[in-house]
Order: structure tokens, then C-alpha cells, then sequence
């Protein structure tokens, strides 16, 4: 079997199956790339978001978000994985990207998460409507951008979702321009500290202490803003990370090491009641 677009094999072994799921509210319509254990459910699942690259034609070149080291890890742990693509980006496409948060001169983070939260929702939903996904057991998980995204979509309260994942969260890197110095972090801080109290599940911070794009400054202020408005979870740093200009952890086929025992004591010190 391969993918009808791009005649890009399908993984039989992880049941890869691409979706298009409508959102509403917006007009449009998504692709979703699906994967899941053997056998007949219903599987815990998880909501697994992508990043953004620094530059548009990147963005709409990346295609559908197939992280197969991370899903691998989930798929083999009894999870199902469902991985949108965002309005504007990759294989969705679409004349504008639906979380855009527009210039580093005149940042709007809200903006671009409502956007990304509309795109999310509708995942969930059609996620919720597949008889063997349990719609009780079910968690937000993103790259970047897809953290931030993830982060923002749980101050909506959706029901079932029992945590947050957010792997080097944020939006505003400029790696190539300004190494580790995001634009407008105060702004992104009130943004995360205006949506922490109405976050009713924990929340994990995972960065490398080398991020590229979201330094350590920013890194701990994010946070900090979140904690300290009200929002429950944990931050934790690794090691300088030497790919991916310590961005990407979490896609990178090096990276599991360190984020999968990450994730088993985040489940275990907040209690979450999924195996991992």
C-alpha cells in the first residue's frame, strides 16, 4: 500500500492510514495520517502534533507529519497515534497557515492558538467518533509548535484528555538569525500564563539544555509563567542534544532514549493511569 499523493509506501506494520478530516469552523479540511497496535481496541491514543520550520516554503513542502521513531515507540506500547497536518501546511495545504502568529514585530500567540486549537479539536473529534480508540483515554502530544499548539487546546477542556506532552514547546525561534533567542518571549509568557488556569490536566516541558531556537532563558520563563498562574506539571532539561541543534529530540531516532523514561516518570509522579 503507498500514500495516492506522493506514492510514499504506508508502514503495514504500524496500520499507517491517511484520513481527511473536516474542520468546520474553519471551511477546510485536513490530512490526518493515523497509526495503530494489532489487534481490535480500544487503544489509549494520543494526538500527536508537528512543529513549524523557519521558513513558508519549508512548511508547505514538509508533507504529512510521519515521526516514525516517535510513533514506533508509542504504537509499541499499545497507544494509537493521530498525527494532523495544520491548515496551510504540507499535505492539508490551503492559501494561509491557520496558526499563524504573524510578525516578530507585532506577534499575536492568541491568534495562532486559536488557530492551531481548531485544527486539534477537530482531530479529537474525529478521533472520538473511531470505535477503537477509547475516547477516555487520550493525550495531547506535540513538537514545537505542535507543544504550544497542544499546550493552548487543553486550556478547552476536552473531555477524556488525561495529559500534555510538550516536547521543546513555543513559537517565535530564530535559530539562524539569533541562536537560542526566540522573538517576543514576554509575549509568549503571558500567553501561556493567561491559559494556565483553565488547564485541568499536567503538563510535561521537555528541552534540551542546547535548544537553538527556545534558549534556556526562554525556556524557564515559559514555564515559569505557566506554574506560577496556576498550571500543574513538571520541566525538564537534558543534556546538550547534538542534533538537530538540540531542537529536536523527540523526532529524532537518537532522541528516544531520552525522552521515553522522561515521559514514564512524568506518568508516575503525576499519577496519570496509562501504561507507558
Amino acid at each position: 500500500m503507498a500514500d495516492s499523493q506522493t506514492g510514499q509506501p504506508l508502514e503495514v506494520r504500524l496500520r499507517e492510514a491517511i484520513h481527511n478530516v473536516p474542520v468546520p469552523s474553519a471551511g477546510a479540511t485536513i490530512v490526518v495520517t493515523s497509526f495503530r497496535p494489532r489487534g481490535a481496541g480500544p487503544f489509549p491514543w494520543i494526538v500527536l502534533s508537528h512543529g513549524t520550520a523557519t521558513t513558508a516554503a519549508a512548511n508547505r513542502a514538509m508533507g504529512r507529519y510521519r515521526p516514525l521513531p516517535a510513533v514506533n515507540e508509542w504504537v509499541l506500547r499499545g497507544y494509537a497515534v493521530v498525527a494532523p497536518v495544520r491548515r496551510g501546511y504540507g499535505a492539508s495545504g490551503g492559501e494561509h497557515f491557520g496558526d499563524s502568529y504573524g510578525t516578530c514585530a507585532r506577534p499575536n500567540f492568541q491568534r495562532a492558538g486559536e488557530g492551531g486549537a481548531l485544527d486539534l479539536l477537530a482531530t479529537i473529534e474525529w478521533a472520538k467518533a473511531q470505535p477503537d480508540l477509547d475516547s477516555r483515554r487520550w493525550l495531547l502530544v506535540g513538537q514545537s509548535a505542535g507543544g504550544f499548539a497542544s499546550i493552548y487546546t487543553a486550556s478547552k477542556r476536552p473531555e477524556g484528555l488525561l495529559a500534555v506532552l510538550a516536547f521543546a514547546p513555543g513559537r517565535g525561534g530564530r535559530p539562524d538569525t539569533h541562536p537560542g533567542e526566540p522573538c517576543a518571549p514576554k509575549a509568549v509568557a503571558d500567553l501561556f500564563a493567561s491559559v494556565a488556569p483553565q488547564i485541568a490536566v499536567p503538563v510535561l516541558w521537555f528541552y534540551a539544555e542546547n535548544d537553538q531556537y527556545i534558549g534556556r532563558a526562554a525556556q524557564q520563563l515559559w514555564f515559569n509563567a505557566f506554574r506560577d498562574a496556576g498550571g500543574h506539571g513538571e520541566l525538564v532539561v537534558i543534556p546538550p542534544f547534538p542534533a538537530a541543534r538540540g531542537h529536536g529530540v523527540f523526532p529524532s531516532a537518537a532522541g528516544v532514549k531520552w525522552w521515553t523514561p522522561a515521559v514514564a516518570a512524568f506518568f508516575h509522579s503525576q499519577a496519570i493511569e496509562l501504561r507507558f
